[in-house]
């Protein structure tokens, strides 16, 4: 169930709201809520207003993977996976949609109808797959995720030249920090006997990255509490099974210590 909690405020306590989101972002007075019908197994998109009152209602055509609004709140990115579950699996395909969410219309059906470019010359693969978009201050730039050949590209775009361009190689699940200098995203690590993901932080200017102190493995697309602070959801290990997630805060400096910030909550959407 959706929720919203003003973050230091424990006399407020959680406000909960009519919305069941398996995923859920808000900006500008909209909001977007992917959903799943457990009894037919169909999932859609439903586009609701500050009121929690649902707008519009589109099919999806996969399973929920991640959503984010334009700051704006204008257009929501949406990706699912077409196959597979995680993006861990092999052979696992997705599907980036953007919506526009005063119409609910899409306005691109799929990220890979754009343009895409490496080193100034045309790139192309029959492999591709788009995930993790973060939108810019403007709400037309954004980043994301551009997945081929086993590799995992971070893109920066627009919407409305329909066109994206390779930054770096190495760098999934892109979010931009409010004051637009930074990226943390997560880096496939060996974890044990296998691999997981490690929090970075990318300072656009300067190309540094720096590894966040959370050691755990994270799948999941950061958040910003703030420009000092980086939000991200954490299976809760009690729990008797692992969808049960809590949401941690580190510092995005690479300093400090993880710290738990809310219990039994999970895809944080920071209210700016």
């Amino acid at each position: 169930m959706a929720s919203v909690e003003r973050v230091g405020a424990a006399d407020e306590g959680r406000r909960a709201t009519p919305l069941r989101c398996d995923r859920v972002d808000f900006a500008g007075e909209r909001g977007v809520c992917l959903t799943t019908d457990r009894f037919y197994a169909t999932h859609s998109i439903m586009v609701f207003d500050g009121a929690f009152d649902p707008l519009h209602r589109l099919p999806l055509h996969g399973v929920p993977s991640r959503v984010r609004l334009a700051p704006d709140g204008r257009l929501a990115a949406v990706t699912v996976f077409v196959s597979g579950h995680s993006y861990l699996d092999e052979g696992f395909s997705t599907e980036t949609s953007i919506v526009d969410t005063h119409s609910g219309e899409r306005r691109i059906a799929n990220l890979e109808e754009l343009e895409v470019r490496r080193d100034g010359a045309p790139f192309r693969a029959v492999d591709f797959n788009f995930w993790g978009v973060t939108f810019a201050a403007d709400s037309d730039r954004f980043y994301a995720t551009l997945g081929t050949n086993g590799m995992t590209h971070l893109v920066e775009g627009r919407v409305s030249t329909r066109r994206v361009d390779v930054v770096l190689e190495g760098i999934e699940c892109p979010s931009l920090s409010p004051d637009q200098t930074r990226i943390v995203f997560k880096r496939r690590v060996p974890l044990g006997f296998g691999f997981g993901w490690r929090l970075h932080v990318l300072d656009l200017q300067s190309q540094a990255v720096t590894p966040l102190a959370e050691l755990r493995s994270v799948d999941d697309q950061a958040e910003w509490l703030d420009d000092a602070t980086v939000l991200y959801a954490i299976p809760d290990r009690s729990a008797p099974t692992p969808m049960v997630t809590d949401v941690w805060q580190v510092p995005a400096d690479g300093n400090g210590t993880p710290a738990l910030l809310l219990k039994g909550a999970s895809s944080p959407a920071v209210l700016r």
